[in-house]
């Protein structure tokens, strides 16, 4: 039998989760979960003790924060891949994640049939990206290398847009976002313009949506 030579330590505060992932992961031929965490300080203290090849960890957990943890990790054992797995599909989480060092960024919801090839691929030292997530980000969403996503279209947007992109979550006339921030109603146009093109929302409607999931505006 072929020794299991990939190896993965499991991060989430959720027992019944680490098992479930345990399992799947497990019964590749190629992936042996080697550790389990159930928070950020005893990733860290993991990942130094057995090197794993791979660090799947949670974003949504108690005490230490995730990214730093991942951040740490990378400090200790730079070439240990980073996978962050989440419920949350926040821009901000996503742009986090790429400025930790992670290679990708996996959704709960997402089919855990495909967590085995999200785990080669970053092994592999490449990117993977949840197919949702792919339609946010900046890069080649194509080709899965290093370095080639590096940030979200929101991190695209200007102070500016964001300003004028809050105003328009709430509802706002582009009149009286003009008179707010002091700006001509052909002003307040050319950004909301710029903003959806960014976007790639061609909608104010789903501009709304955008800011109340991105934390943007309270719902």
């Amino acid at each position: 039998m072929v020794p299991k030579s990939l190896t993965v330590l499991v991060v989430d505060d959720h027992a019944l989760i680490r098992a479930a992932l345990v399992s799947v992961l497990n019964d590749s031929s190629d992936i042996r979960v080697i550790g389990e965490a159930s928070n950020g300080a005893e990733a860290v203290d993991l990942a130094h003790k057995l090197s794993p090849r791979v660090v799947i960890i949670d974003i949504e957990m108690p005490g230490v924060d995730a990214f730093h943890a991942a951040s740490h990790i990378l400090q200790l054992r730079p070439a240990t891949a980073i996978l962050f797995l989440t419920a949350t599909q926040q821009d901000r989480a996503i742009e986090q994640a790429l400025k930790v060092g992670a290679l990708g960024f996996f959704l709960k919801n997402d089919n855990t049939n495909l967590l085995p090839d999200a785990i080669r691929a970053v092994a592999r030292g490449e990117q993977y990206f949840s197919p949702t997530v792919l339609a946010r980000v900046n890069g080649d969403p194509g080709a899965f290398r290093r370095k080639k996503i590096s940030g979200t279209k929101g991190d695209t947007l200007s102070d500016r847009e964001v300003e004028v992109l809050r105003y328009v979550g709430r509802g706002f006339a582009k009149k009286q976002i003009a008179d707010m921030l002091g700006i001509s109603v052909k002003t307040v146009d050319k950004h909301v313009t710029s903003v959806m093109e960014k976007l790639e929302i061609h909608d104010r409607v789903e501009l709304a949506l955008y800011t109340v999931r991105e934390g943007l505006i309270s719902a």
